[in-house]
C-alpha cells in the first residue's frame, strides 16, 4: 500500500527520500514523487511507474534542499497519473501533502473546495487535503492541520510541508500507520520504521488524533492543541538490511528463510509471557493468506481447546449482524498489523464483548495495541508483496500456543523446522511441472481439513504473481459443481498430508483423472502419489501441523511458473504488501 517518507536535517533530502521510497517499494506501488522546501517555495517531482523513473527525473531537475516529503502511491480515487500522485501541492503553491488511508467524505469536501474557487487538478481524496490547509491557514501550521484534521472522516496518515517554515515537517495520523524517528541533528516520518535512515536512532509511534512538528533539532507533539510527551524508543539501526544476498527474487529468498523463520516463532523461550489459547469458544479472523493460515489451523485449535474454532474473513465479520459474544475469544492474524479491515475486525470484536489476542510479525503495529493482548511471529522482513514466511510462521505461532496447551504438540513442533528445510528440498522438483501451470486456463488446488487451507493459499499465490486463474477448493467440494471446469490437460494439485484421508484423495484424484486432468500430488502418502501423474514427496509430521511444510512447495510452484511467464515475481501487478484500506 501507499508509504510515506519525510527528512529534515543538514544533508541534502533528496537522495535521502529516494532512498527511503525504495526501502517502501516492497508494498506496491504504481507511481511516486518527493516535495522538497527552500527559497520561499515548495517544489514537487513526480513520476508514474517506477522510483528508478523518479530518481532519473530528479537527477535532472531542482532537487536541492535539505527538507522535503516522499511518497509511493498505490490508486483508489483517480489512474496513475502525475496529476493523482503525491505530493500534492495546494492552489496557491504554500503546502505539499503527502496521505495514505481513505477519506470517505471526499465529495463534500471537493464540493467545500469548489465553492471557495479552487478547482481540483487532478481525481483524488489526498489533493484535497492541500487545498483545505492553504484555506484554513492563518500563520500556525500545526493548527490549521487539526483544524483541516477535524473535517476528515475515514483513516490518514498526514506528512506535510509549509513554504514559510522550510526547515519543518508537519503529521497528522488516524487509523494509519505513522512513525517519527530521530537522529542527531535530524528528525524523519514514515509509514514503515524500515524505511527510516541510518541516522535515526529513536522512534515514536504517533497515536490516533495527535498531530506532531518535527525541525532537525526533534519532534513536538499535539494531541487535542496541547503538547504531549512523545514516547520515543532507542534502536540501533532502523534500515532493515534486506538485500537479495544472491538471490534472484526475494521470493525466493523468503521462502529459503523458513525453516529458520518457523524455528524462532516456535522457540520455547519466554513461555510464561506468551499468551494463552483459551479453553473456550475461539474465532479466528484474517484476510487473504493470513485467513488461509486461520483455516488452516482451525482443526489444531478445536483439538486442543475441544471447542468449536470460527474462521471468519475480517471484511466479512464487520459487515456481519451484531451479536453479543461475551466470554468468547477472536485471534485476529496479520503478517503487517497494519491491515484496514483487520485492525476493524479487532474493535467490533472488542464492541461484541470479545476478549482480542493478536498474532502479527511487527511487534509496534497498529492491530498489538488495539487487542488485549498478542504474540509476534518473529519471521523478520518480508520484501516481496506475495507473502511466504508470513504464512508458515502464523501456522506456527498458533502452533506455539497450541503446544503450551498440550505437551503432545510441544514434541511435534520440535520437528518443525527441520520438515520445512526438507520440503524446500523437495520443493525444488516442482520446476518440472511449471510449464503446464503456465499453459493452463485455470488451475485448481484441492485439500481436506487443513490441507484446505494450505489449497487455498497455493491457489492465491499462482495467481498473485502468475496472473494464472486457481481456484482453491475443498476436496469433497469438487463434485458439487466445479468438476464441469475440468478439461484434458488442466492441471490439479491434490494436497494430502492425514493418511486417515488418503483414501480420500485417491478417490478424488481418479475423479478429476478420469476427465482428463493433469494431477500434480503433494502429499507424505505413497498411495496419494501413486495415484496422481506427478508427485511431490513431503516429510511427515502430525497432520495438524502440516500446512507449515506442504504449503512450501506450492509456493516453488507459484514462482517457477511465474519464471517462465516473465512475471515481476517481487512486484505484482495491482498488489500492494499491506492493505491498510478498507
Amino acid at each position: 500500500m501507499c508509504g510515506i517518507i519525510g527528512y529534515t536535517g543538514d544533508a541534502e533530502a533528496t537522495p535521502i527520500l529516494i532512498a527511503g521510497l525504495r526501502a517502501l517499494e516492497y508494498r506496491g506501488y504504481d507511481s511516486a514523487g518527493i516535495a522538497l522546501a527552500g527559497g520561499g517555495r515548495l517544489r514537487a517531482i513526480k513520476s508514474v511507474g517506477r522510483i528508478d523513473a523518479l530518481a532519473e527525473k530528479a537527477a535532472g531537475a531542482d532537487a536541492a534542499g535539505t527538507c522535503g516529503i516522499g511518497h509511493t502511491r498505490w490508486a483508489t480515487h483517480g489512474c496513475p497519473t502525475e496529476d493523482n500522485c503525491h505530493p500534492h501541492l495546494s492552489y496557491g503553491g504554500r503546502f505539499a501533502v503527502v496521505h495514505n488511508g481513505i477519506i470517505e467524505n471526499c465529495d463534500a469536501l471537493r464540493k467545500l473546495c469548489e465553492s471557495a474557487g479552487v478547482t481540483p487538478r487532478g481525481d483524488t481524496d489526498s489533493e484535497l487535503i492541500a487545498h483545505l490547509l492553504e484555506l484554513e491557514y492563518d500563520g500556525d501550521p500545526v493548527a490549521a492541520l487539526r483544524r483541516v484534521a477535524a473535517r476528515l472522516r475515514g483513516s490518514y496518515a498526514l506528512g506535510v510541508l509549509c513554504a514559510d517554515f522550510p526547515r519543518e515537517i508537519y503529521a497528522a495520523k488516524m487509523r494509519s500507520p505513522l512513525i517519527i524517528g530521530l537522529g542527531d541533528g535530524a528528525a524523519c516520518l514514515s509509514s514503515d520504521g524500515g524505511a527510516m535512515p541510518e541516522c535515526v536512532n529513536r522512534l515514536a509511534v504517533l497515536a490516533d488524533g495527535q498531530e506532531a512538528r518535527l525541525t532537525p533539532g526533534g519532534a513536538e507533539v499535539y494531541e487535542r492543541g496541547r503538547p504531549v510527551a512523545g514516547e520515543f524508543v532507542r534502536c540501533q539501526s532502523s534500515r532493515v538490511a534486506a538485500g537479495l544476498s544472491g538471490y534472484p527474487h526475494y521470493m525466493l529468498k523468503e521462502m529459503c528463510e523458513q525453516p529458520e523463520a518457523i524455528a524462532r516463532t516456535v522457540a520455547d523461550e519466554c513461555k510464561s509471557s506468551r499468551p494463552a489459547l483459551p479453553r473456550a469458544g475461539v474465532t479466528l479472523i484474517g484476510c487473504g493468506s493470513s485467513y488461509h493460515a486461520a483455516l488452516a489451523c482451525a482443526p489444531l485449535v478445536e483439538r486442543v481447546t475441544g471447542c468449536r474454532a470460527e474462521v471468519r474473513l475480517a471484511s466479512e465479520y464487520i459487515c456481519s449482524e451484531r451479536v453479543r459474544e461475551h466470554g468468547r475469544h477472536c485471534v485476529l492474524l496479520s503478517q503487517s498489523g497494519e491491515t484496514a479491515d483487520t485492525i476493524a475486525a479487532a474493535e467490533e470484536a472488542e464492541r461484541r464483548g470479545c476478549r482480542t489476542l493478536a498474532i502479527v510479525n511487527v511487534h509496534a503495529s497498529t492491530l498489538t495495541r488495539v487487542c488485549d493482548s498478542f504474540l509476534c511471529t518473529r519471521a523478520g522482513p518480508e520484501i516481496s508483496v506475495a507473502t511466504t514466511k508470513g504464512f508458515t510462521t502464523q501456522v506456527g505461532a498458533l502452533a506455539r500456543l497450541a503446544a503450551d496447551s498440550d505437551p503432545a504438540f510441544a514434541r511435534e513442533l520440535k520437528s518443525l523446522p527441520f520438515a520445512a528445510e526438507e520440503a524446500l528440498a523437495a520443493a525444488e522438483k516442482t520446476a518440472e511441472y511449471a510449464g503446464r501451470f503456465a499453459r493452463a486456463k485455470c488451475a485448481f488446488f484441492v485439500g481436506r481439513k487443513t490441507d484446505y487451507g494450505a489449497a487455498l493459499e497455493g491457489a492465491l499465490k499462482l495467481k498473485e504473481i502468475t496472473y494464472v486463474p486457481a481456484l482453491g477448493i475443498a476436496a469433497g467440494e469438487l463434485k458439487h459443481g466445479s468438476i464441469s471446469l475440468i478439461e484434458k490437460g488442466t492441471p490439479v494439485v491434490m494436497i494430502c498430508t492425514d493418511p486417515a484421508l488418503e483414501d480420500k484423495a485417491v478417490l478424488s484424484a481418479a475423479s478429476v483423472r478420469s476427465r482428463g486432468a493433469f494431477v500434480l500430488a503433494v502429499t507424505t502418502c505413497a498411495r496419494v502419489a501413486e495415484a496422481c501423474d506427478g508427485a511431490v514427496m513431503l516429510p511427515r509430521v502430525h497432520p495438524l501441523l502440516s500446512a507449515a511444510v506442504s504449503v512450501i512447495p506450492l509456493q516453488r510452484l507459484a514462482y517457477e511458473t511465474a519464471l517462465l511467464l516473465g512475471r515481476d515475481i517481487d512486484k505484482p501487478r495491482n498488489l500492494a504488501k499491506s492493505v491498510t484500506v478498507e
